[in-house]
């Protein structure tokens, strides 16, 4: 056991955990994303970037099951040194921190807009906030038993949904197919990559995994699903709204599913049932966010039990959250953070760490030859 109260964790738990802080973060504006980029073509970008992404997830998986149980900070203390180790960590928890920072923003934002026009959105942050840093406490058995137990109803329910909203489909508004150019598609990526954003977690928590030997498998099967979802979802928004309006609006997902239409009337507006499956699935991005920047901090100050360290990000988090005033300039800020950040949390250091293991197992070759 490497942290006191925390047991290992399954695959499939880890999986779970994988799928909904992916989908949570960029669910709402991904179709528009896409046809901005790509038209009617943003299913082959989701594609071609989803199977990118499958390809770095598989080099995460391969650095944690090479070191079974170790922590991501015990991996770079044994690969690039224990000086680096302490600026990688400084430099991760700094994303961790305000990636979460801008996700809530952006909760309270949106919630605020939709739901809860006269509650001050600092209100709704701060109180999800806070029910994030409970969870974290608990550790990373709890959330994954949270996740695993919610993925399911939750699937089935947003899959009803999309159903549901196809009852004014057009399936030509899918046309024209395959217009856009090679460059246009690789300009694309990284709009994808930022949408699948949250597989980087199997760095951090992989150490708890029970089976590590297995941990290649995790990342693939996790964005393979949520691929899926997001084929269905931009489908289904593109052939409910048409590119011309979903570059419009601001949430398309939302107003998607304003066109459904209950037998019954029994929900008078099943926008309300989206948005609260919503505010489940962005819980479930803040939570291992948050989680994550704990257990670093935990080990970057030689801490033992981390539920101590718990509530040391929420002040840094909240001053991110209040950064900004407006939603245009929040998603103008994250996209700027995430430039700075994001490339070298889930790209240069897991190719550093490769290097370095690459290196070492030369290294270790040419000692015994000797």
């Amino acid at each position: 056991m490497m942290f006191l109260n925390n047991d290992k964790i399954s695959i499939s738990q880890m999986v779970s955990i994988i799928i909904l802080t992916i989908v949570g973060s960029g669910i709402l504006t991904l179709p528009r994303e896409l046809i901005e980029v790509a038209g009617s073509d943003g299913w082959l970008i989701l594609i071609v970037g989803g199977l990118t992404v499958i390809g770095v997830s598989l080099v995460h998986g391969y650095i944690i099951r090479s070191f079974p149980g170790k922590s991501f900070f015990q991996i770079l203390t044994l690969t690039l040194t224990k000086p680096i180790a302490y600026i990688v960590g400084i430099y991760t928890i700094v994303y961790f921190i305000g990636g979460t920072g801008y996700i809530i923003r952006i909760f309270a934002m949106t919630v605020n807009a939709l739901l809860l026009p006269q509650t001050p959105p600092e209100l709704t942050g701060l109180a999800v906030l806070l029910i994030s840093a409970y969870l974290g406490r608990q550790g990373i058995e709890v959330l994954g038993r949270m996740a695993e137990f919610i993925i399911i109803p939750l699937s089935v329910v947003t899959l009803a949904l999309f159903m549901l909203s196809w009852g004014h489909a057009q399936p030509s508004n899918l046309l024209p197919v395959l217009q856009t150019s090679p460059f246009e598609i690789i300009r694309g990526i990284p709009v994808v990559l930022f949408s699948f954003l949250g597989f980087e977690l199997l760095l951090i928590f992989g150490g708890f995994i029970d089976k590590p030997k297995k941990s290649t498998k995790v990342g693939a099967i996790a964005i393979v699903m949520v691929l899926l979802l997001y084929q269905i979802l931009n489908a289904s928004t593109l052939v409910t709204l048409g590119q011309q309006q979903t570059k419009e609006l601001l949430w398309p997902v939302i107003n998607t599913f304003k066109s459904i239409e209950l037998p019954g009337a029994f929900i008078e507006d099943v926008q309300v049932v989206v948005i609260t499956l919503w505010i489940v699935t962005i819980f479930m991005t803040i939570a291992p966010f948050h989680l994550g920047a704990t257990l670093l901090t935990m080990e970057l100050a030689g801490g033992k039990e981390h539920s101590y360290y718990a509530l040391l990000p929420l002040p840094f988090i909240g001053v991110v959250a209040a950064w900004d005033t407006s939603i245009a300039d929040v998603y103008e800020s994250l996209g700027t953070f995430s430039d700075y950040t994001v490339y070298g949390v889930i790209l240069l250091v897991p190719l550093g760490i490769l290097i370095s293991m690459i290196i070492r197992g030369r290294k270790n070759k040419e000692d015994k030859v000797a």
